[in-house]
């Protein structure tokens, strides 16, 4: 009996000493859940990022790495890109810096990212804009370091370590895009004065690596074949190394859609016709054209509608891979939303609404009671975005801005849970 005793007594020990061990070496910085929160504009969703070059691996393909600073988002969210059904990255400011996280289990558990140190005041910029991921490991950020000169960061491991460099001047990243891990552009801007920016758009061969400068239209040197001068860019798409699609939108209230043929070297607009019935409304783009994985010759762009107090969502369609853009009215009232070239979402007199037929019909979906109780509390249509036609994420903002709330569903819609 007293062998025994002895026995259990020295496998408790070592029990307890193996989960000391275990704790010493487990990683730290692990963070307070909070609840997320913040303000944003509406943009196009980022669930169908552009198709990768022929012969490049498939995104949904790319590994998860293993966390690097567990942690629960502890920020007020401004705008999320989502990859996959299971990977996102989610982001806002604290105190002007950004705060980055990434999940790669669907939203249970978030990374902390840390692309610069919080002496980088880059506030939290829109998906597309300063801030793009290709797929789960490639992401590209840029930021204005207090006007002295452009910072960049890439990583290529999903955020746990990035790599930094700097442009050859002071200027605010406007747009990010890629084609396949290594083909990527920037598009900076100065600040619209009188409807006017001027405009360098970058391209890198490294993956970020370097950067070159491609195009650039000044105040005082216009020219043929570059960008305008007027108008500020809404969202920038490059389908592959040599097709690329800027939208631009100020006070012309009409959509301006400028394309290139040759990787970004030359630039020429395209026709945009906007229905009669519309004459009158401002009708701008609102974000950048968007392909989609099940068909790369289909795709859209958002439209945002503006006509006395009435402010509603329709879309430009392709079907010949951006050769030809035509008009559709959606009836929508906020935040468009595509998975594919059949499924999309949008919301009208707040209730959620979908289309399974490429925007033919669109038929509400029956109600939620957590999506419900949330909009009543926080009704602003930050972003809503879907990976699948199953798998989606939402982000909703307070009236006053001060909280936001991120809600995921994995049924198309009928059915939502707070992440």
């Amino acid at each position: 009996m007293k062998t025994t005793n002895i026995t259990v007594k020295k496998t408790a020990l070592l029990a307890l000493l193996t989960a000391v061990s275990l704790t010493a070496c487990s990683p730290g910085g692990t963070e307070t859940a909070g609840a997320p929160a913040g303000t944003g504009g509406a943009a196009a969703s980022a669930a169908a990022s552009p198709a990768p070059a022929p012969g490049t691996a498939s995104p949904d393909g790319a590994t998860p790495v293993p966390a690097a600073k567990p942690a629960q988002i502890q920020t007020r969210l401004a705008d999320f890109q989502l990859i996959s059904e299971t990977a996102g990255f989610a982001w806002g400011e604290t105190n002007g810096s950004l705060r980055l996280y990434r999940t790669d289990d669907g939203g249970r558990n978030w990374t902390f990212l840390q692309p610069w140190d919080d002496t980088v005041k880059s506030g939290a910029p829109l998906a597309g804009g300063s801030l793009y991921f290709l797929d789960a490991l490639h992401g590209w950020t840029a930021a204005a370091d207090d006007g002295r000169k452009t910072l960049t960061a890439y990583t290529a491991d999903g955020g746990r370590s990035w790599t930094r460099g700097t442009l050859d001047k002071p200027t605010n990243a406007a747009g990010l895009s890629f084609a396949d891990p290594l083909h990527g552009w920037m598009l900076t801007s100065s600040d619209a004065a009188m409807g006017k920016s001027e405009k360098t758009l970058y391209g890198t061969e490294n993956g970020g690596k370097d950067w070159k400068p491609l195009t650039s239209v000044s105040m005082d040197k216009p020219a043929p074949g570059a960008l305008p001068l007027s108008g500020h860019a809404s969202g920038m798409t490059f389908r592959d190394t040599g097709n690329g699609w800027i939208a631009l939108a100020g006070n012309e209230e009409k959509p301006v859609l400028y394309r290139t043929r040759d990787g970004g070297k030359t630039w020429n607009s395209v026709p945009m016709k906007v229905p009669q019935e519309l004459n009158g409304s401002s009708v701008t783009l609102d974000g950048a054209p968007v392909f989609f994985k099940d068909d790369p010759r289909k795709g859209w762009i958002p439209v945002q509608v503006l006509n006395g107090s009435t402010d509603s969502r329709d879309a430009y369609i392709t079907e010949d891979g951006g050769e030809t853009w035509t008009y559709k009215q959606t009836g929508m009232q906020n935040n468009l939303a595509f998975a594919d070239s059949l499924h999309g979402w949008g919301f009208k007199n707040k209730v959620l609404h979908a289309t399974a037929d490429g925007g033919v019909s669109w038929n509400p979906v029956p109600a939620d009671p957590v999506l419900t109780d949330t909009l009543k509390a926080d009704p602003n249509v930050i972003r809503l975005g879907f990976a699948s036609p199953q798998t989606g994420w939402l982000l909703l903002g307070s009236e006053d801005g001060k909280k936001s709330k991120l809600l995921k569903t994995s049924d198309a819609g009928k059915h939502w849970t707070l992440l």
